[in-house]
């Protein structure tokens, strides 16, 4: 595609008091509405008063080198985007050179093949404009974009339009950088509150969780220590499954709390279904034996398994002095005839 020819008016001054109100206007409605719509509508709208235009759109670079169309203004009416249909997306030679130019400059004609390369371009060059005036966005000496003017006479840009545009692009730069910076630190802390949010319900989820598990936990220690009191001064434990530190710790403090207060004589420990237990398990049982003995309570053992004992000799423990059965009743009967020769 044939380049338009381009030129560079001359600088010159003025237009300042005019800038000033423009941007305060700018200022003062973004206060209310902070979004980028609203700052390219405000822009659009404000920059005719800069250089005398009733088609112009704000072009905006891409980091991977093209261009997309932000906003436009058209007689009055403000579009946000590209026209319809056309993606919003411009990666030609003309838009390309806008974005790199670093002044102020001109396209101008024959625009019988730029009118067909481009949608947003064909939009732009609708009404045959005798230039189309370019003028840098800028941030710390960087080009970020271009706003784009279609004059019906080059002439419309004299030395005043120029240095006011290109004062007024700078504050446009300025403005832009700082609302999408605080847009996207206001969406980063959004993020950030949903993300806390979620964590807190999760958290608390599983807080409920593991409340529900402890107190299942709980409630199946407490069916794993079933005292039951078969006769006065007499009380039997049921051991059934495996015996781990926690278990043996509630077995510990159930069976003490259960002698002192039925003031049992003879705590019956019946290991009938009880598993093969390892040392840990084994050194738990004596201890337990032990207690019971230190309250003044007998305590008898009852179907201990053969693998039980085994492991008790390995892990060098005893049962001196404790009355030994293979069944249940025969611990119950021990108890009951020593009730009767020595009753209290």
């Amino acid at each position: 595609m044939a380049m338009p020819d381009s030129g560079q008016p001359s600088e010159g001054g003025g237009g300042g008091w005019i800038i000033l109100g423009v941007l305060n206007e700018i200022l003062l409605k973004l206060a209310n509405q902070p979004d980028l719509r609203s700052l390219w509508e405000e822009v659009c709208s404000s920059a005719r008063w800069i250089v005398p235009s009733q088609r112009l759109c704000v072009v905006l670079g891409n980091d991977g080198g093209g261009a997309r169309i932000a906003a436009r203004y058209e007689h009055g009416r403000f579009d946000y985007g590209a026209p319809e249909g056309d993606g919003g997306v411009v990666v030609d030679a003309w838009m390309v050179a806008a974005l790199e130019a670093q002044r102020a400059a001109w396209f101008k004609g024959p625009w019988t093949e730029a009118r067909e390369a481009d949608l947003a371009r064909a939009w732009l060059l609708a009404e045959d404009p005798d230039v189309v005036f370019h003028v840098p966005i800028q941030v710390y000496k960087k080009t970020i974009g271009t706003m784009l003017f279609a004059l019906e006479d080059q002439r419309q840009i004299d030395r005043k339009a120029l240095a006011s545009a290109t004062t007024y692009a700078l504050y446009v730069g300025a403005t832009y950088t700082m609302l999408k910076n605080s847009l996207d630190l206001a969406a980063a802390s959004a993020q950030l509150r949903e993300q806390n949010e979620e964590l807190e319900r999760v958290q608390l989820e599983l807080r409920v969780q593991l409340d529900r598990v402890r107190a299942q936990h709980e409630a199946m220690l407490e069916m794993s220590t079933p005292i039951i009191q078969v006769w006065d001064s007499v009380l039997t434990l049921p051991v059934i499954g495996t015996v781990d530190g926690a278990r043996a710790a509630r077995m510990m403090e159930e069976v003490l709390a259960a002698i002192v207060a039925h003031s049992a004589r003879f705590m019956i420990v019946d290991l009938t279904g009880a598993q093969a237990a390892d040392t840990s398990t084994i050194e738990h049982l004596l201890r337990l034996f032990a207690a019971t003995r230190l309250l003044g309570s007998q305590c008898i053992v009852s179907g201990v398994p053969a693998g039980m004992v085994r492991r008790i000799l390995d892990a060098g423990g005893s049962l001196d002095g404790i009355p030994v059965f293979s069944t249940l009743r025969s611990a119950l009967e021990h108890a009951m005839t020593a009730l009767r020769k020595n009753p209290r």
